[in-house]
Order: structure tokens, then C-alpha cells, then sequence
């Protein structure tokens, strides 16, 4: 039993090791941290750290307890033991980074920061200390690393600015083919994205743009009238997708865009028979094919561009950025370096866009084609899917043609696949005078692109999937989206779920099944799909409902990691740290240099992908 002299509580141990017994005599001094519950014995702790401080000493304290999150095997002692000794070896007396200079809110020096983070004093507000609080110490160190941060992300751009590359002015048979092809006039937001794009691809240095536009805004046309721009300057475009799904889907649009020219088109995949990779790579070195669509096969070893001048990412964040890297080495000019447009359907809130992607330009289509008719977004509880199914069944007898996308099942691919068996057995019962398919992941290329094609031209009026629809597939007579068990998937997933429909001028409807009974934060988020349709909208809606740190880790941005600061969660020192980091930039490039080292070191090379 131990007590403080205002209460007493009960410390049990199942196992008990004989130096405890010398350890915990009466009158001995400790200091206890653990799970306090309220047994018939009274208050009690099971198992829990303690230290002890002496016999009749105090248990009064210079500092707080640290509490680590260690792994097994490691003991808090031991790791406060480490942590401790790495503190002491730390010499930043003299610390050469006299930030205060640029910000007076830095006055606290780095490794004062340290030892109230890890040792805080007894009567600091622990709330101010933890990630989100706004304790000088914590925010000595996530101000520090976020200057280093942005003072990596000015040298990179300026660097890029002093890289080479060919300008793209002309305008000849392939611009005239996507005109002509092209059956709808540009909006003004795409007309002003391809203004901007236009201008970079007219300098002799790379551009690095990063599109952004909501699903169906009509990006994969601006980025066709830009490679027209540089297949008409007898250059080679490279096209990258992330699935081979959508990389098929991109060279059938491409293949409709370029007409005449579509000849000079080749499709590489990870699903392109040796016989047809051996050709096109032929082609590619002797110039006869001059846009290249393909996956993660293009920045493979063997394949050659002969003259690259152009390279359009399709959702970046979906390659890792080595691959990006690699592609872009994929020019044979080492004199240049070709232009690099980046285009992305998933929405980054406004807050972030422009730090996180401080190496970038930043265009953003934020409108969409005339005629499109708002998609009807409604939520549905499971115990009313047979009447659904009832009105699904009606729609499709009237030419309707509806996506069921069956639940998400953790990170397995097997227990996807068996959702959605099961779904499509299911569902095969209650239409039975309806064709229906079946589509998900394990199914082969050529077998998802028969699936894709029956839908399309209405052999089938119902498709049963896995999330593999998420990106890439048009059907824009599609004009229903059932979405199983929608609380488990993410807003941004579903917004991009529900961006299969609304394509043409029908109506569309798209209903959010879920449990009977939801979550709170589950319930918010299918509310906000109910609300609106605008991608930017979600995702500072998806910010505030996740809260900080669940939206993007800094490694989901592709440019460097963080050590402790989360762009999410410390969005509000952005603007702040970038003006600093700039002015740093230009009075004092050796002390920006030295917190990049300090902070980031070699990671930022990573940043020119």
C-alpha cells in the first residue's frame, strides 16, 4: 500500500522478482505511473513503472516523467536512460543558429527546446508540450525544421531554374487533331491552366507544374493540347498512370484526341507481352513512336527514350518519388532536362498546396464541362438495400447503368476479392433479368478491360466492383453508384468513387449504404458528401473532421519526411517559416544551409522528382 498523506492506493504485482522485495520496504520513497482502477480493494495499479527515490527523501521532482512509446523489449528506464545520454553528448551552447535574428519567437536556444520536451519542469501544461500545443519549445524546434523545410524546397526551385531545356512552341498536325477531335469547347479554367502550361513549355527551363482538378474537370485534355505542343516540336512524350487500368483507359482517350497521329501512340505495361514490349521499345529508340502511355514499366531498365522532352504524371502520389526520378533521367541529352507536368484528381487543401509543393507551380481547374448535371448524393441504411435494389432494377429497364462497389476489407486484396464475389452472387439472384459484371483486382488486364467494354456498351447494366473503378474507368452513361458499407472508406475515396458518374447529360444518383447504426465521425463524413461536390470543399472538410495528422503524412506529399513537425496539424506556421526561410535564402545562404543539413540533409535531392 503506498500513500501521499492525502489518500493511499494499492500497487499489485503477479510476478515478483526478489529484488523487489528488497526494493519495496516500508518507508521507501516511489515514484508510480500507470492505469489506476477501482477494484473492492479500493483505488490500485497493476504492474506499474515505478522508481524508486529513497527512504524519507522527497518525491518532489526537478521534472516531469517522460512516458515513451517504446517497443517491446525496451523498458521506459532504458529509454529514458538513452534519451538522457543523447542530450548530455549534445554540445549547442554556442548554437550557430541565431534564428532569432530572423524571428524573435526563436529565442529559445535548440537544446533548451530538447530538455523541456523530454524533461519538461513540474507545473508546465502538458497539453502545451504535446504535438498541436504551442509551448515555446515545441514550437523552437517544428518553426526550425520547417525553415530548413522551405529553404531546401527555394534552393531546389532555384536550381531547377538554372537546368536546361528545350523550349515547345509549335503547333502543327498533332495540336490540329486534338481541336478537331475534341468534340466540346475548353472552359474558361481549363482554357487558363493551358495558358499557363503554354508558357512554361515556351522557356528553355523545365517546367514543374502541378495541375489540380476535380474528377471530370477535363484534365487529360489540357494535358493532350501540352503534349501536342511537344510532339509537334519533334519531340517523345512519356504518359505515366499508376494502374494499368487507368493507363489503358489514358491511351484509348489519347488514341481518340490524336486520330491521324494515334499511330505514333504505344501502350507499355507491366501486362505487354515481350513480343509487343520488344517492339515498342524498338520504336521508341528510332523515334517511330513519339507518346509513350504506360505504368512503372516506363522508368524500367531497357527502355530508351531518343529525344524526351515532356513527362505527364497522372496522380503523382502514387509513385514512389525514386520512380519519378528515374523517369526523368529517362532523357539521353544530358545538356537538358525535360518539362514536367504532374496532374492529380485528389485535392490537397488550400492551406498546404502551396508548401508542400513549394518546388511546383500550382494550376487548378476548378470548374467543370457545361451540361454536367449535379450528382444526387444520398445516404442510405443497409436495412433498406432490397427496396433499393427494387428501384435499381427499374432504372436499368429504362437504360440506366449502375456501379455497386462492394466494401473495403483492411489492406487484403483476398478478402476484397471475396467481397465482391459474394456481393455479385448475391445481387445476381435479385437481377436476374439483368446482365451484370463482376470486376476487382486479381482479374488480368485483358480480362478487367472485356469487363470495362461489356458495361460500356450495355451488354451488361450492372457492374459489381472492388475501389478498382476509384480512378481510370469512363463510362459516361453511367448514372448510378451504390457504395456497400460507405463508413469505411475515406472522404477523398468516396468523392473519387462517386466521380465515375455524372460524366454525361443524364442525371445521375449516388447512394452511401452503411450500417444502421454509424459513429459520429463516420456519420459527418457521408454528410459532407450529401452537401456538396467540390473536391476542394472535402478535403478541408476531411481536415477538420480527421483532425491534424490523419490526412497527409509528409511522406504522402512525395517530397522530404519530417522529423517533427506534421504540415497537416502545424499548417498555421506555413506562410510564416516560408517568408523567413526565404529572406534566410538571400541574406544568409550558409546558415540555410546548415539547417538543411541539420534538419533534412540529403532527402531534399529527392524533392526534383
Amino acid at each position: 500500500k503506498c500513500t501521499d498523506g492525502s489518500a493511499s492506493i494499492n500497487i499489485r504485482f503477479f510476478y515478483f522478482h526478489p529484488m523487489q522485495t528488497k526494493q519495496l520496504k516500508a518507508g521507501a520513497e516511489l515514484v508510480c505511473f500507470g492505469k489506476v482502477t477501482l477494484s473492492r480493494f479500493g483505488l490500485e495499479m497493476i504492474h506499474p513503472e515505478y522508481e524508486v527515490i529513497g527512504v524519507g527523501t522527497s518525491p518532489e521532482q526537478e521534472t516531469l516523467t517522460p512516458m515513451y512509446r517504446v517497443p517491446k523489449g525496451i523498458g521506459q528506464k532504458k529509454i529514458r536512460r538513452f534519451v538522457l545520454a543523447a542530450i548530455q553528448k549534445l554540445d549547442f551552447e554556442d548554437d550557430f543558429l541565431n534564428l532569432e535574428k530572423y524571428d524573435s519567437s526563436l529565442d529559445m536556444n535548440i537544446l533548451e527546446a530538447l530538455k523541456a520536451i523530454h524533461n519538461p519542469a513540474p507545473m508546465t501544461d502538458i497539453d502545451d508540450i504535446l504535438p498541436g500545443g504551442s509551448h515555446p519549445a515545441r514550437v523552437r524546434l517544428l518553426k526550425e525544421e520547417m525553415i530548413a523545410f522551405q529553404a531546401g524546397m527555394t534552393f531546389l526551385k532555384r536550381k531547377q531554374k538554372r537546368h536546361r531545356a528545350f523550349p515547345l512552341t509549335q503547333e502543327g498536325s498533332w495540336s490540329k487533331e486534338v481541336q478537331h477531335n475534341f468534340a466540346f469547347q475548353l472552359t474558361q479554367a481549363q482554357s487558363r491552366v493551358l495558358e499557363e502550361i503554354r508558357h512554361d513549355l515556351s522557356q528553355a527551363v523545365p517546367m514543374m507544374r502541378l495541375v489540380q482538378g476535380d474528377v471530370g474537370s477535363g484534365k487529360t485534355v489540357v494535358a493532350a493540347l501540352a503534349a501536342a505542343l511537344a510532339l509537334d516540336s519533334s519531340f517523345q512524350v512519356a504518359f505515366m498512370a499508376p494502374t494499368t487500368l487507368l493507363a489503358e483507359q489514358h491511351f484509348i482517350s489519347l488514341q481518340n484526341f490524336f486520330g491521324e497521329e494515334s499511330k505514333k501512340i504505344a501502350l507499355l505495361t507491366g501486362s505487354t507481352s515481350a513480343k509487343g514490349r520488344k517492339k515498342v521499345l524498338r520504336d521508341m529508340e528510332e523515334m517511330k513512336v513519339r507518346l509513350v502511355v504506360g505504368t512503372h514499366a516506363l522508368f524500367q531498365k531497357g527502355v530508351n527514350f531518343s529525344n524526351l522532352a515532356l513527362i505527364i504524371i497522372d496522380e503523382q502520389h502514387r509513385f514512389g518519388v525514386n520512380q519519378r526520378l528515374a523517369l526523368r533521367k529517362k532523357n539521353d541529352s544530358e545538356s537538358s532536362a525535360p518539362h514536367q507536368l504532374t496532374l492529380t484528381a485528389t485535392p490537397i487543401p488550400r492551406t498546404l498546396s502551396m508548401s508542400v509543393y513549394a518546388n511546383m507551380d500550382v494550376s487548378i481547374i476548378d470548374e467543370l464541362p457545361p451540361g454536367r448535371k449535379p450528382i444526387q448524393t444520398s445516404c442510405l441504411p443497409l436495412s433498406g438495400k432490397n427496396k433499393l435494389i427494387e428501384r435499381i432494377l427499374a432504372a436499368t429497364k429504362k437504360g440506366s447503368k449502375a456501379y455497386w462497389v462492394c466494401p473495403l476489407i483492411e489492406e487484403s486484396e483476398n478478402l476484397d476479392l471475396n467481397a465482391v464475389m459474394e456481393t455479385y452472387e448475391d445481387l445476381k439472384g435479385y437481377f436476374s433479368e439483368t446482365k451484370i459484371g463482376c470486376l476487382h483486382g486479381k482479374l488480368s488486364a485483358k480480362d478487367k478491360q472485356r469487363e470495362i467494354q461489356k458495361f460500356k456498351d450495355s451488354e451488361t447494366s450492372v457492374l459489381v466492383s472492388t475501389t478498382v473503378v476509384e480512378v481510370g474507368v469512363d463510362i459516361p452513361d453511367a448514372d448510378i453508384m451504390v457504395i456497400e458499407n460507405a463508413e469505411r472508406f475515406g472522404l477523398a475515396q468516396l468523392h473519387q468513387l462517386r466521380g465515375r458518374i455524372g460524366r454525361g447529360s443524364k442525371e445521375s444518383f449516388c447512394i452511401l449504404l452503411h450500417k444502421d447504426k454509424i459513429g459520429e465521425i463516420s456519420s459527418q463524413r457521408l454528410d459532407v458528401l450529401v452537401e456538396t461536390q467540390d473536391g476542394f470543399k472535402i478535403a478541408e472538410k476531411d481536415l477538420e473532421i480527421r483532425g491534424p495528422g490523419e490526412i497527409m503524412g509528409a511522406q504522402q506529399t512525395g517530397i522530404v519526411p519530417m522529423k517533427y513537425t506534421n504540415l497537416v496539424r502545424d499548417s498555421q506556421y506555413l506562410m510564416g517559416t516560408k517568408k523567413v526561410a526565404e529572406v534566410i535564402c538571400d541574406e544568409d545562404p550558409e546558415l540555410a544551409n546548415q539547417l538543411i543539413e541539420r534538419w533534412i540533409s540529403g532527402s531534399i535531392a529527392f524533392a526534383d522528382a
